[in-house]
């Protein structure tokens, strides 16, 4: 019987329960551009044809990763995503353990790419896949992305993570903004929250698939948009068209508070990249998100035309 704690903890769940896990599981890679600092991945089977699942997708959190994740309902997300065909189907999880065991789609789909989604046509199908989290249960943690980057702020001070120089000023800026948009109000809905395209799964039988519920929360929908147009029209020339498929109509207030929320999550991204990197010392993975998320943030917090967008909010 196999004594690794992936098989250990895969056991526990009632899975594999009398068989023998490949022992030496192997790590994949969750996401191309996140790899190991929120949770490890394993591809396991266990060689058997007749026992179902034979293969499965494991998703391990790094003890740190709590420190800003809500397991518990990140693992609750992910589960409705597969009931729900919004994500892979989730087979057993265990929040306590930080283990999430995931059909295995590491052979039958691939991770989507900006250059899938210059296609209008599959933007506007992810747009509706992720317009589906509207209708969760489980997604019941409520925050902003300004009230994220606050709980970031304090915790990176906590743990003495260098920030930037500027940094402040970023806070400021984004002060601003987020006085605008309480002043003005907003409606809220479960949503995903996160705009990485690496986070999407293509996969052989046609599906388009969610992935990674870690910063999903109740929020204003607009701040779900503002994210995916962060990635996948960083422009405002080709981004307008996109909002106005993601809103059913365009309007320049909505678009430009869609906006700051896209570069108000460029500084959540770089506080969480500043503090994995200080977790978890010795490689430059999380340091070099850290920057190149702070760096888009400051050319969006630095563009001529952002105060024009605080005075549209």
């Amino acid at each position: 019987m196999p004594t690794t704690p992936i098989a250990d903890s895969l056991h526990s769940l009632g899975l594999f329960v009398d068989a023998d896990v490949t022992a030496d599981a192997t790590p994949t890679m969750a996401s191309p551009s996140w790899w190991g600092a929120d949770s490890e991945c394993f591809d396991v089977r266990t060689g058997d044809a007749s026992i179902s699942p034979a293969t499965v997708f494991v998703k391990s959190m790094i003890g740190h990763a709590g420190a800003y994740v809500d397991v518990g309902q990140a693992f609750a997300a992910a589960t409705e995503a597969g009931e729900l065909g919004v994500g892979p189907t989730v087979h057993a999880s265990d929040p306590a353990a930080g283990i999430l065991v995931l059909e295995n789609l590491v052979d039958t789909a691939s991770t989507a790419t900006l250059n899938v989604f210059d296609d209008d046509a599959r933007l506007e199908e992810l747009i509706a896949l992720r317009t589906r989290v509207h209708a969760f249960g489980a997604i019941t943690r409520s925050a902003t992305v300004f009230d994220d980057i606050r709980a970031l702020t304090a915790l990176a001070a906590a743990n003495s993570v260098a920030l930037p120089a500027d940094f402040d000023w970023m806070v400021r800026m984004l002060a601003m903004a987020e006085g605008r948009i309480v002043a003005t109000g907003f409606d809220t809905a479960p949503c995903h929250g996160d705009g990485n395209v690496s986070n999407v799964l293509l996969a052989d039988d046609g599906r388009t698939l969610l992935l990674d519920w870690d910063v999903a929360a109740v929020m204003d929908p607009l701040q779900d948009v503002g994210v995916l147009l962060a990635e996948v029209r960083p422009f405002d020339s080709t981004a307008r068209q996109a909002f106005e498929m993601a809103w059913g109509h365009f309007d320049q207030a909505l678009f430009d508070r869609a906006r700051v929320y896209g570069v108000a999550d460029c500084v959540r991204w770089g506080l969480i990249g500043a503090y994995a990197d200080a977790a978890r010392p010795g490689t430059l993975e999380y340091s070099k998100l850290s920057d190149w998320q702070f760096l888009r943030a400051r050319a969006g917090l630095g563009d001529v035309h952002f105060h024009d967008r605080l005075g549209s909010l």
